[in-house]
């Protein structure tokens, strides 16, 4: 019934116990199998009573279990490698930031500079071509501080949630006819659209978590599809799900669990604070909701939210 692996550590103190010769006053920790076949930690001590004549040897100890404290012991060990990872991906975080402001900031203040210097010079496609620039920077720029803020919002716990009753279907007009101002050419940005649903939610939340994977979406599909909406199984279930999917580039499998936590990035060539996905986990879980991933390399990926 022992662990083999704690089998020889046993043997071993009973030897010296039973040898008579000295005190084994060490506790020996050691694994038990269970009647339903898994593993509980005990802890067992014991002395040796001296031989008496005509008396057989004897030992007299007591046998503790300590799964609790072993389950307490790894709770900590894993919440200590969680400190440290995130104080690590913190520090790379500060560091990638600084890289992060200044690139748009700087396209922002050079093509400015340019229009200023030489407006008269440049023809009305490159003036055209330059202030697309600008805004394209600006809109980069507003969603980095707006992740920060976020991400302010939640460490403080201050972050607000405000329900009412929400439309599904117009909330996924209004995000449609969003990014049309902003549609690519080699891509189709649309909604699926079924019968409407009402949900009490809070709206603007909601709508941050469906655009963040659309902008998401949008960094890594270069042609295909981008196609967001939602759906019900049954009324029964009383769940709804809300779903972004694109032809980007996929999700590598070993990925999927930790792009939803902070400061994690898959493509750290990519522009990003790797916030968003984990500021989206944070939204939908005080929404009483969840998000998952079905992705596959080179044929892009799903994100659903289930509420």
């Amino acid at each position: 019934m022992i662990h083999p692996d704690d089998r020889q550590p046993m043997a071993d103190a009973f030897v010296v116990q039973l040898s008579g010769n000295t005190t084994f006053d060490k506790t020996v920790p050691f694994r038990l199998r269970r009647g339903d076949g898994t593993w509980e930690w005990f802890e067992g001590q014991s002395t040796y009573i001296a031989n008496i004549s005509g008396h057989p040897y004897r030992l007299v100890g007591i046998c503790l279990s300590i799964q609790e404290y072993k389950d307490i012991e790894n709770t900590l060990i894993e919440a200590r490698k969680k400190a440290e990872e995130s104080d690590r991906l913190k520090m790379a975080f500060l560091a990638n930031m600084s890289h992060e402001i200044r690139t748009p900031l700087n396209a922002i203040v050079g093509f400015s500079d340019v229009i200023a210097s030489t407006y008269n010079e440049l023809s009305d496609e490159e003036r055209a071509d330059f202030v697309r620039l600008i805004s394209i920077n600006s809109e980069h720029l507003v969603r980095l501080i707006d992740d920060i803020l976020d991400l302010s919002k939640i460490e403080s716990n201050t972050i607000k949630f405000t329900y009412s009753c929400c439309s599904l279907k117009s909330m996924m007009k209004d995000i449609e006819k969003e990014q049309a101002v902003k549609q690519l050419p080699e891509i189709e940005i649309k909604a699926l659209l079924p019968d409407d649903i009402y949900i009490n939610t809070d709206a603007t939340r909601l709508k941050q978590v469906i655009c963040n994977f659309i902008n998401n979406a949008r960094k890594f599909t270069e042609k295909g599809y981008i196609h967001f909406g939602f759906t019900s199984h049954s009324e029964k279930d009383q769940l709804v799900y809300l779903f972004v999917e694109d032809t980007g580039e996929g999700i590598p499998q070993e990925c999927q669990k930790e792009i939803f936590d902070r400061f994690y990035k898959v493509n750290t060539f990519k522009q990003g604070t790797g916030l968003g996905l984990s500021i989206c986990k944070t939204i939908v879980e005080h929404l009483q909701g969840s998000i998952s991933v079905e992705s596959e390399i080179g044929k892009g990926s799903r994100f659903i939210v289930t509420l």
